[in-house]
């Protein structure tokens, strides 16, 4: 049989085992787009470790699951000194989908790998450990995560501290091409100097000592941004009462409403 014909029909097979369609999107070669059901045991741990998830009604249930089984059709969970299992898989997708639930049309473009550790590991290149990391230079397009801390952010819903949510608000800060707090691609024009503002007034008073914000979110405006952003998924009926301000802006940002041509967005989101 002519060797052409032969990688066409394993391709083919292949793609069906693993269940998806191929389209093309914007500058990326191929996505994957499911074409079976979401399966009844990623469900299962959806509802029994996801409060986001449970609190939604069911077509919202239904949409979460759709973008949950495309992440991880596109982007590899791969173990490092341990094997990924189907929690592993399904806590990173899921937190990499709460943040951009909001979004309508949305792909984590430049993000091929998602590295998981046991614990925490060593940052490539330095002697310094770390629980969750972006990747750049030669890591360029990858995280890591320690699986120690992924489960903990899901188990303890209290602490405001959710270490695989807080590096995919890196990426989707990163999306506009720098992580510095301010997401241009999703914000308003007239509502990035306001944001700024609060920025600045609420690492003010953590530096003061005068903040129910971790200490963390005073290191510079990116860390901010991530570490508000899991305060604000973890704990909002918290944060409104406190940071009332703070939780409206936040509101806009991660669950934009239709807006007047006078405040036009910067929807240049990157589709599914």
């Amino acid at each position: 049989m002519n060797v052409t014909i032969i990688l066409i029909i394993t391709g083919a097979i292949i793609g069906t085992f693993i269940g998806y369609n191929k389209y093309k999107y914007g500058n990326q070669t191929f996505h994957r787009k499911p074409n079976r059901d979401f399966p009844n045991l990623w469900r299962t741990i959806l509802e029994e470790r996801i409060e986001f998830y449970n609190k939604l009604d069911q077509a919202g249930k239904r949409n979460f699951e759709t973008k949950v089984h495309i992440f991880l059709l596109n982007v590899q969970i791969v173990g490092v000194d341990t094997e990924v299992t189907h929690v592993d898989r399904v806590l990173v997708a899921a937190s990499a989908v709460i943040p951009i639930f909001g979004f309508p049309n949305w792909h984590y473009v430049h993000l091929k790998e998602v590295q998981i550790h046991p614990d925490i590991f060593l940052i490539p290149g330095t002697t310094k450990m770390a629980k969750g990391l972006v990747g750049k230079g030669a890591m360029e397009g990858k995280m890591m995560l320690s699986r120690k801390a992924v489960e903990k952010g899901f188990y303890d819903q209290t602490d405001q501290v959710n270490v695989a949510l807080h590096e995919f608000i890196h990426i989707l800060d990163k999306q506009d091409g720098e992580i510095d707090g301010v997401l241009d691609n999703v914000m308003n024009e007239a509502d990035i100097m306001p944001w700024l503002h609060i920025i600045h007034q609420k690492m003010g008073e953590i530096e003061a000592g005068n903040s129910t914000i971790r200490d963390y979110g005073a290191a510079n405006r990116a860390e901010f941004l991530s570490v508000v952003g899991e305060f604000f998924f973890e704990s909002p009926e918290k944060m409104k009462a406190e940071h009332p301000a703070l939780y409206s802006a936040l509101d806009s940002i991660f669950n934009p409403k239709k807006v007047s041509p006078k405040r036009k967005r910067r929807d240049r989101v990157e589709g599914w």
